[in-house]
């Protein structure tokens, strides 16, 4: 029995020692990564990255943050926690179809789903680190969402499908997280 206990002991003592927490590098409301000492390094610290992200898909429910997002998120956490410069990431983030009313404000989300925008601080933080905003603006208007007011952080774009080709002519990498 004494020998179970300290086996015990000793498991929950090296599990603790090697628990990890998600660090958040630059973007601080989401997109917490793992630090990874033993990663082999796979970046350019002089390299421009130039990246769209597809943003598609619905939250899980209207309280939680858009799981698409917290990955755009984390990707620039993980660029700058890899050594890139921030000024040498270009990202742009095309929220349509099912991830449409991500872009809501506010009040205007208060009215749709009965909350606030559980998005809203996670846009302003990766706006104000850099990252540019596009909604469709077929999907604000197959979803009746055109006549709301939106994030003043997402530009509307004339169609998500011209806005990828476009920047992905640019030389975008395009991210289907």
């Amino acid at each position: 029995m004494k020998k179970l206990i300290i086996l015990s002991l000793l498991y929950l003592s090296a599990s603790i020692a090697f628990a990890q927490k998600k660090i958040h590098p630059i973007i601080k409301s989401g997109g917490g990564m793992f630090e990874i000492l033993e990663a082999s390094p796979v970046v350019d610290k002089k390299m421009h990255y130039k990246i769209i992200v597809d943003l598609s898909k619905a939250s899980d429910k209207p309280d939680s943050v858009n799981a698409s997002l917290d990955k755009l998120a984390r990707l620039v956490n993980a660029h700058i926690e890899a050594g890139v410069p921030r000024e040498n990431l270009s990202i742009i983030g095309v929220f349509h179809f099912l991830g449409t009313p991500v872009v809501l404000e506010e009040e205007a989300y208060k009215s749709k789903f009965g909350m606030a925008n559980p998005n809203t601080a996670l846009i302003n933080e990766l706006a104000k680190n850099g990252v540019r905003f596009y909604v469709c603006g077929q999907s604000l208007r197959a979803r009746k969402l055109v006549d709301e007011k939106r994030n003043e952080h997402i530009k509307v774009a004339q169609s998500a499908l011209i806005t990828f080709s476009t920047f992905q002519n640019m030389g975008y990498a395009l991210i289907l997280p």
